[in-house]
């Protein structure tokens, strides 16, 4: 150590020594007074509380502003998606399809029956089949005098049809012939005639007539899926109509629905045009022969609107109607809504009209014992409104109510020709009227081994002529069939129609009021028995109760019949 610091250190020493002797001097205090002349009472200041962050004020507030040009580049991408073995999807078998059928049977009254099916089997582009039946009976009735007379008939048909199956289009079409043979034997056995007339109660001594039809159909129907696609259904008739009286008839038919989907909307038109060449002999002869045209022209443009549980059609129904020189036009409304309740129940209403052509063609079919010297005119439905309620409870149980009002421009009633001397055919005279009408239907379907079903109509006629009646019109008809398997090999039935009465014109009751019909009570049994998968017999138990049914007046229906047949699958 050098001398300095040695110095340094001895006079630090001395200065501190100084100073700590001087403390302790000022700090004695000695002896002192201390005078309180109040409670002591301290007084605490308020805290402040130190933030734990901190909290710097800026005054300068900068706002940060962005501004940017995006320049979006798309960057090619390849994608190749890895294949999957596609799905086999494995459905039920198919159930074997029989190519044809031949029903053979005889019954009483010298009654046979055929009917012959072949079809082709299941086709990807095509289906065509052909059909034939033979039904007539050669037997004789007991009139109301216990006289025993004629009363057979004779029906044939013969069909052939097909379809092709394009890729978006279906055509399809068919040609036929059928041949209706009937005899004139419904007279009053009371009535008088005079001397030179004989009542007939022989085939050979009635008179008769046959109805025969060749009718030819071509149509082709759209079944194209795709959106904007155009649907359309066309179709193109011919029928030519004579009977043994020499009686004719031309008829061309053709009809098209045009329309268009647009969402849930559909716009169309249906279109028509009817052309009959009507040839008349008017005395049974070869000459004079008296020939006139008619021709019906429709065009009823719609639109039609569907949702999930809404269906509305709104349009309207033109038709004109040229007969023989005369011109009349009829517009109707074409209105129907539908409504969709949890897919069970479905009311409906609509409203409409139509027209409806008497020629001698169509009034054969209605009545076949019609004179064909008769006072042809058109029906109008001017208006024809329904109200109805349908749906299904249940899978196993259908339901379908209707009430209806048609206001009816010459209706044609059926009544006896009071100008022939046996007054055995029919006539119409015409009224018009409003009709009111009810229908019901209830059917159980696959109950266990049981099944039935249950309709009929109820009618009442109003504003008839005076003292008129609606002529061969029932107040009401049911029907009710039922069916049940009581095996796989047995199944029989029962079938009953009931019609109510009715009235037919008296030519010789002045009043106008003319007698009643008896109700018709039909009640029909059948049973079928299988014997293979393909083998089957048959047996119909017709009008059990044997009861004498005249549904045209004077012409008594045949009694109780049966007929027995074969059924065999090919």
């Amino acid at each position: 150590m050098s001398v300095k610091l040695k110095y340094i250190l001895v006079a630090v020493a001395l200065f501190i020594g100084s100073c700590m002797f001087a403390q302790e001097d000022e700090g004695s205090l000695g002896q002192q007074t201390v005078i309180i002349y109040n409670e002591y009472t301290p007084v605490l200041k308020d805290a402040n509380r130190i933030q734990f962050l901190p909290v710097i004020v800026d005054t300068v507030e900068v706002k940060p502003v962005f501004d940017y040009n995006p320049s979006p580049i798309v960057y090619k991408t390849d994608f190749t998606p890895t294949r999957i073995t596609a799905a086999s999807v494995k459905g039920e078998p198919l159930k074997r399809l029989d190519n044809g059928m031949i029903k053979l049977g005889m019954g009483n009254y010298l009654a046979p029956f055929v009917e012959v099916y072949y079809n082709s089997r299941r086709e990807k582009d095509f289906s065509v089949g052909a059909f034939a039946k033979h039904q007539s009976s050669f037997g004789k009735i007991k009139n109301s005098a216990n006289q025993k007379i004629f009363s057979g008939y004779n029906n044939n048909i013969v069909n052939t049809y097909g379809k092709k199956f394009l890729r978006s289009a279906t055509l399809s079409g068919d040609i036929g012939f059928s041949s209706n043979q009937i005899y004139f034997y419904g007279y009053d056995p009371g009535i008088t005639v005079p001397l030179t007339i004989d009542k007939p109660r022989d085939r050979s001594e009635m008179e008769m007539q046959r109805y025969n039809r060749l009718n030819a159909n071509i149509g082709i129907v759209s079944n194209n899926t795709a959106q904007n696609r155009m649907d359309y259904n066309l179709g193109l008739a011919y029928q030519y109509f004579f009977a043994a009286s020499n009686d004719a008839q031309h008829k061309i038919k053709f009809v098209a629905d045009l329309s268009k989907l647009v969402k849930a909307n559909r716009f169309g038109l249906n279109a028509g045009l009817v052309f009959n060449n009507n040839v008349f002999d008017a005395l049974g002869f070869s000459s004079p022969i008296v020939e006139y045209n008619e021709v019906f022209l429709m065009l009823d443009p719609y639109f039609k609107h569907y949702t999930e549980n809404w269906q509305i059609k709104i349009g309207a129904k033109t038709t004109g109607e040229f007969i023989d020189g005369v011109n009349n036009y009829h517009v109707y409304p074409d209105i129907r809504f539908q409504h969709n309740i949890s897919n069970t129940i479905i009311p409906y209403a609509s409203f409409t009209g139509y027209l409806e052509n008497n020629n001698f063609e169509h009034l054969s079919i209605v009545n076949p014992f019609i004179n064909r010297n008769n006072n042809y005119q058109v029906t109008n439905y001017a208006q024809v409104i329904d109200l109805g309620l349908k749906g299904n409870i249940s899978r196993n149980l259908y339901f379908h109510v209707n009430g209806n009002y048609s206001k009816i421009d010459n209706m044609g009633f059926f009544v006896n020709d009071t100008t022939l001397n046996l007054e055995n055919k029919f006539i119409l005279e015409y009224s018009n009227v409003e009709r009111f009408a009810g229908y019901g239907e209830f059917a159980l379907r696959n109950i266990g081994k049981f099944s039935c079903v249950l309709k009929g109509h109820y009618y009442y006629y109003s504003y008839i002529q005076s003292r008129e009646k609606p002529w061969h019109k029932p107040v009401f008809d049911v029907y009710f069939r039922a069916n049940y398997h009581l095996d796989e090999n047995l199944s029989f039935g029962l079938e009953t129609g009931v019609l109510s009465t009715r009235y037919a014109k008296d030519s010789y009751d002045l009043s106008g009021d003319g007698h009643k019909l008896k109700p018709i009570i039909d009640i029909n049994l059948y049973a079928d028995y299988c014997f293979a998968s393909n083998f089957n017999a048959f047996i119909y138990l017709n009008n059990l109760t044997a009861q004498k049914q005249y549904y045209w007046n004077n012409y008594q229906s045949q009694g109780f019949n049966i007929l027995l047949g074969l059924k065999y699958l090919f």
